[in-house]
């Protein structure tokens, strides 16, 4: 006779799933806003009052985003552009070691699509990366 919660098919004991057992689906964290230095938020908030600017964003090399404004990178949309971004930077970074083996590094990157630009300095620890339409 199968043990409680399970069943028996063809003579092995499988787990009975329940819905009523099953963890609830994750939910989206709110991005938590670090306070940064005031020189750091003077700059971000003189790059995003820029005319085009949709976002700024600085996120860490290998985690979550760090500071954003705009609502171009808020919830899940920022954090899809963060991982876009990093994994962009990681394979230019991954060509260019290719290519030249000097040692070279990448200091600034802009792509441009038909609605939008973003323009990525990417650093050791961090990456600023910087949306606008270009068409403003």
């Amino acid at each position: 006779m199968p043990s409680q919660g399970t069943s028996t098919v063809n003579g092995y004991e499988t787990p009975l799933s329940s819905p009523s057992k099953r963890p609830p689906p994750p939910v989206a964290q709110p991005v938590p806003q670090v306070q940064a230095p005031p020189e750091v938020e003077y700059t971000i908030s003189r790059i995003a009052g820029h005319r085009g600017v949709r976002g700024v964003m600085i996120c860490a090399r290998d985690g979550p985003i760090i500071r954003q404004t705009g609502t171009v990178f808020e919830g899940e949309q920022g954090r899809r552009y963060a991982s876009a971004v990093k994994r962009i930077v990681d394979a230019c970074k991954t060509s260019l070691e290719e290519v030249d083996d000097s040692g070279d590094e990448m200091k600034f990157m802009r792509l441009r699509t038909r609605r939008h630009e973003l323009m990525i300095t990417p650093d050791e620890h961090y990456l600023l990366v910087v949306l606008q339409d270009p068409t403003q």
